[in-house]
């Protein structure tokens, strides 16, 4: 059985990681919502994208670009995106049992790997996958000059035929106590499936953004070309999917973070409330046990 002197250090020690975990909550809680404002700040370039994107697809039907070839699939990229640190609950795990089930499922072709985030690498590793590139940098502090690295990257492995599709895997924030995994296509790139991701971020859209939005459903005069205007936008679309799901991953991975230090702490506190139970009992036993032995005493004196 333990002393009340252990019993002191372990209500000591548990106060001491209490106040660590309580600290860890706030500092995430400060990042959730900076990466939350970021993917609003975002909203109106998205909005002028959708409009861009509509007169560009219909002023260039029938035009093609490397980027929206269809090919037949016999190599896929996964652009995986995790966070580079862990206390962050089940985030990470989520994304590796996700990422499991999919290639669980697609046996018939070869994978290939890009990483955004530590944690990410290691699951590719430990599945003993091809890794092409790893960008746990721009997970920190994403910016869309950031993404144009890895964007590069998924271009040129694309337009030499290296891959024949691209997928990105990531962590949607949906709120605070719910994450759900997403897998959405990023190449071949399809004007459809473009205009729904941007409609996504635009989602909860104020009514100033959308007043502003019918703003812009004006006639375009596009030079030099509608169709190297297209060519020239659809790589900074993917810079901007890019970076709007490392800032939903960002927030995602913040919010589980809270959440498991607020659990934590509460648990930190349960262990203290018990420990000091405890603690008390030994000292009540003490006390008793001396006042039996002083009465004896007393008894026998008097005897």
């Amino acid at each position: 059985m333990a002393s009340a002197r252990d019993i002191r250090r372990r209500i000591k020690g548990v106060k001491s990681t209490g106040k660590i975990t309580r600290a860890m909550e706030m500092i995430s809680a400060v990042k959730m919502r900076k990466a939350v404002q970021s993917v609003v700040a975002i909203r109106p370039f998205a909005i002028s994208a959708i409009e861009l994107l509509k007169q560009l697809d219909v002023a260039t039907k029938g035009d093609s670009h490397p980027l929206l070839t269809v090919r037949p699939v016999k190599k896929e990229l996964y652009v995986l995106i995790t966070s580079n640190r862990g206390l962050c609950g089940a985030f990470n795990t989520q994304i590796g049992r996700k990422l499991r089930q999919i290639l669980a499922q697609d046996t018939d072709r070869e994978q290939a790997f890009i990483t955004l985030g530590k944690k990410g690498e290691t699951v590719v590793r430990r599945l003993g996958k091809e890794i092409i590139a790893s960008f746990p940098h721009v997970i920190g502090a994403p910016t869309v000059a950031g993404m144009r690295a890895v964007a590069r990257v998924i271009v040129e492995e694309f337009e030499f035929e290296r891959v024949d599709r691209v997928v990105m895997v990531y962590t949607d924030y949906i709120s605070v106590m719910t994450q759900e995994v997403k897998v959405r296509g990023l190449l071949p790139v399809a004007i459809k499936d473009t205009k729904k991701a941007l409609n996504e971020i635009t989602n909860g859209t104020s009514q100033a953004e959308a007043a502003s939005a019918k703003l812009l459903q004006a006639e375009y005069i596009i030079e030099p070309s509608p169709k190297k205007v297209l060519w020239r936008m659809i790589p900074r679309l993917i810079e901007m999917e890019l970076y709007h799901a490392v800032l939903e991953s960002n927030a995602s991975q913040e919010a589980a973070r809270m959440m498991a230090m607020r659990n934590a702490t509460d648990a930190a506190k349960d262990m203290v409330s018990d420990l000091t139970l405890a603690y008390n009992q030994i000292r009540q036993g003490k006390i008793t046990q001396e006042i039996a032995e002083l009465s004896a005493g007393m008894a026998a004196v008097t005897k």
